[in-house]
């Protein structure tokens, strides 16, 4: 990676797909990359209870939120986000990217995605760990403005990040 944070070059072509969390086999993937990310993020952040890590694939399929996901060229799930929409608010509920597939640009790519999608919404919300600093660069690169801090447990600070659009 250059000094630029230029992006590594993904060997196939990259498409946004709508995930259905409901059937048990995506389900499974999505709780699978779930975990690996999650993982990844709590070892960053040095909070090992994180929500995420914690779901099943059965709270997956129940969520009632909409999921996209981004497949390598062999069909794995390697990015996937999911929002849930109230009124002309769309919220990022969940943003994940296999931690082999870091630092390539997905995660812009689902986010730009869901922009797109959610036209006619008014904001969107997303929500991130303070010391998660590469998430935090990246909502900051995007639009997204800090709005509220809070602390869901002890010892762990979130910060709520709003990008409005209309």
């Amino acid at each position: 990676m250059s000094p630029r944070g230029v992006h590594a070059r993904l060997p196939f072509m990259v498409t946004v797909e709508r995930l259905d969390h409901r059937n048990l086999a995506t389900a499974e993937q999505i709780w699978y990359l779930q975990h690996a990310a999650y993982r990844e993020e709590a070892a960053l952040i040095g909070s090992a209870g994180l929500p995420p890590l914690m779901e099943t694939v059965a709270g997956i399929r129940g969520c009632g939120e909409t999921f996209y996901g981004i497949r390598d060229e062999h069909g794995s799930l390697i990015a996937a986000i999911s929002v849930k929409t109230n009124g002309d608010a769309v919220t990022v509920c969940r943003l994940m990217v296999h931690p082999a597939m870091f630092r390539r640009g997905l995660a812009r790519r689902l986010l730009a995605h869901v922009e797109r999608e959610c036209a006619d919404a008014a904001r969107i919300r997303v929500t991130a760990a303070a010391k998660n600093e590469p998430a935090v660069r990246l909502y900051a690169s995007m639009g997204f403005v800090p709005a509220q801090t809070f602390s869901p447990v002890p010892g762990l600070s979130l910060t709520e990040y709003v990008k409005i659009l209309r």
